[in-house]
This record gives structure tokens, sequence and C-alpha cells, in this order.
């Protein structure tokens, strides 16, 4: 009787340790293809108006700015989950009517970065012309059937920093794309950085 029950102990124990191990191993990839999003390549992905506002902070001071942001990056390139083109982005007052002027001064990055098989973003922009690097964190998410990237960041310098998250929208980069924030188009808002990382 002893002998059953110390076997009985010693099965429910290693149920139980290999339900564990189950639970602590990571889950499979819904699709481990590294092709998965081939398709990105050839489009603009832009800030659409419900994620305009960011906010504008320093670190010696408790004050918030609330401001607005159009970001907008395209993606030239894909390579074996891995991702590159170029970047605008410009920030205005929440009170100035929309849409806005596109600054004479463009704010350019090349942009650079990865998307694993199950959709996580990591996304680096380097400004023309030098500066600091800014890194970008995400996820590729689905809203209404159409794919998002919900990406957010934190930038800026020692005095002054900019902190913004939206899901992204995007367009193919050969067809008309007008920006929701921005006076013209997004191709005709990134042409000024191509134009400026020509010269």
């Amino acid at each position: 009787m002893r002998t059953e029950k110390t076997w009985m102990w010693a099965m429910l124990a290693a149920g139980a340790a290999a339900a564990a191990l189950a639970a602590a191993a990571p889950a499979a990839a819904a699709d481990p293809k590294p092709g998965r999003w081939k398709w990105t390549e050839g489009t603009i992905w832009y800030v659409p108006p419900a994620g305009f506002p960011a906010i504008v902070s320093s670190p010696d001071t408790n004050e918030v700015l609330e401001v607005y942001d159009q970001t907008v990056y395209s993606i030239d390139r894909y390579w074996k989950g891995y991702i590159w083109g170029y970047q605008r982005v410009q920030f205005w007052s929440k009170s100035d009517q929309m849409p806005v002027t596109p600054d004479s001064d463009p704010t350019c990055a090349r942009m650079v970065g990865s998307i694993t098989p199950e959709g996580t973003l990591n996304v680096s922009f380097t400004p023309l012309g030098g500066g600091s690097r800014t890194t970008g964190v995400g996820f590729m998410q689905k809203f209404d059937k159409a794919w998002t990237m919900e990406m957010q960041m934190t930038t800026g310098s020692d005095d002054l920093q900019i902190s913004h998250w939206a899901y992204m929208e995007y367009c193919d980069i050969d067809k008309k794309c007008p920006l929701p924030g921005i006076k013209g188009t997004a191709q005709s808002f990134l042409q000024a950085c191509r134009d400026l990382d020509t010269q």
C-alpha cells in the first residue's frame, strides 16, 4: 500500500513539474516565417489624427507641454525581417489650425529596424546631418482588418524630451496619401528628406 501511494505521489509530482515547464516555455510563434512582413516593403506609415497628441517635458522641472506630432516614414526595403527607409517628423501647437504648413527646415532621419515574425518592432532613427539617435519600439496590431504599427518613443536632449505613441497607419508608396495634419501628401512630405540626403 505504501509503495502504491509513493508511486502515485511521484506521478503527481512529475505531472506538476511537466505542467510548470510547459507554462514557463515561450509560446510558439503564430507565424514563424521571417518573410511574414515582406508586404510592408513599399509602404509609407503615418500618424492619424487620434495619434497626434504628444508631450514635451524637461527633466529639470515638472512642466509638461502638450503638442501635436505628425510622424511619417517609408519602408523602402525589407529583407529577412529588417526594414529601412526615411522618416520626417513635425511638431506644432495643438491650438494651431490644421492642416499646418510643412516646415521649411525639415526634421529628417534615416530609418532602420526590424520586425520579428511575431510582429515586435524595434526601429532606429538617425537624424540627417547628425544628432542623437532615437529608438522606437512597438508591435504590429490589427484593427478593422487593417494592420497598424503601435509605436512609442521618447527622444530629446538633457534639457528637453519628447514622448509620443500612436497606432500608425499605412498606404502604398506609389499612391496618393494625403496627410491629416500637414498640407500635402506623405510622399511630398518625405521627398524633402530624400532630397536632403542627396545633397
